[in-house]
């Protein structure tokens, strides 16, 4: 039986078409994780975190601390906080399948060329299917929902809490706030007054185009890439890491049919630690009532 394996090329394969079809990928480092042979391994990942604070307390000049009676039991530093790292390991999630045949008398076109097509096509068809995932993984990780009225001033009001929760949450300025948007978010935000080129905007209504507002880049994505009734999430980069774990990916001669069997097998894996989950928000607005 004519057997070829596909796994490595998949391997090699996938980052590039993720970096393209998967919209938010961003959030999660920007790089697919993709390892091959992995029928053995339940973990995706095996780290050490440490989300232990750092604390500034007053240096104490009294007499008896550290000193004199307190000698050997007190610290003129103030208590001591001990710093420790956590074993995390974040699994793999269910397994994932694509099977499909190509019968030589019924394909309509030349086999080899097929077989070829299917293996890019299967590459997409994995990046699309994660970016849902990762778009749930953002949903499920979000620490506030905000709510609003689905109207020009309700829209900028959102754009303004999501900033203001950023601030007060502290998180980084220097990686970028990307603003994930349905369409129609994305419209009110073009049609704003708010977005003029008065106000130095990048607004371009001729395109359907504006890059950022109130610091958020923005990303026009379908509604399908959201979970129902939201609207819009609020990610800065960098706040998880995803990957594919691919066991095979093969075409082999059927016993079935008079043709070629493709198959494929990968395992999933995602992980947002806790103390990221402050640099996500999701939106779920709703339509005006009617005066």
């Amino acid at each position: 039986m004519a057997l070829k394996l596909y796994t490595k090329q998949y391997a090699g394969m996938l980052p590039k078409l993720f970096e393209k079809k998967a919209k938010f990928l961003r959030a999660f480092g920007g790089t697919l994780q993709v390892r091959d042979g992995v029928s053995q391994k339940e973990n995706f990942l095996e780290l050490k975190t440490s989300d232990t604070d750092v604390v500034i307390q007053a240096y104490s000049t009294e007499e008896n601390v550290g000193f004199g009676s307190g000698t050997g039991s007190t610290s003129r530093f103030g208590e001591r906080k001990e710093v420790k790292s956590v074993d995390t390991t974040v699994a793999y999630e269910t397994p994932l399948a694509i099977n499909e045949g190509i019968d030589d008398f019924t394909v309509n076109d030349i086999p080899d060329q097929v077989v070829a097509e299917r293996l890019a096509l299967h590459g997409v068809a994995w990046a699309q299917h994660v970016d849902g995932l990762l778009g749930k993984a953002i949903s499920d990780n979000a620490s506030k929902t905000l709510t609003g009225e689905l109207s020009e001033a309700g829209v900028n009001k959102l754009f303004a809490d999501a900033h203001k929760e950023f601030v007060n949450n502290d998180v980084s300025e220097n990686i970028a706030h990307v603003a994930y948007v349905t369409s129609d978010v994305y419209n009110f935000l073009i049609d704003s007054k708010l977005a003029t080129t008065a106000k130095a905007s990048s607004v371009n209504v001729d395109e359907q185009s504006l890059y950022k507002y109130k610091g958020f880049v923005l990303e026009e994505l379908p509604d399908s890439k959201f979970q129902t009734g939201e609207n819009a999430y609020f990610v800065a980069d960098n706040v998880g890491v995803a990957g594919i774990g691919l066991q095979i990916a093969r075409a082999m001669d059927s016993e079935d049919f008079a043709g070629t069997a493709l198959q494929a097998a990968a395992k999933y894996g995602k992980f947002i630690p806790e103390a990221n989950k402050k640099a996500i928000l999701k939106a779920k607005l709703t339509a005006p009532t009617e005066p």
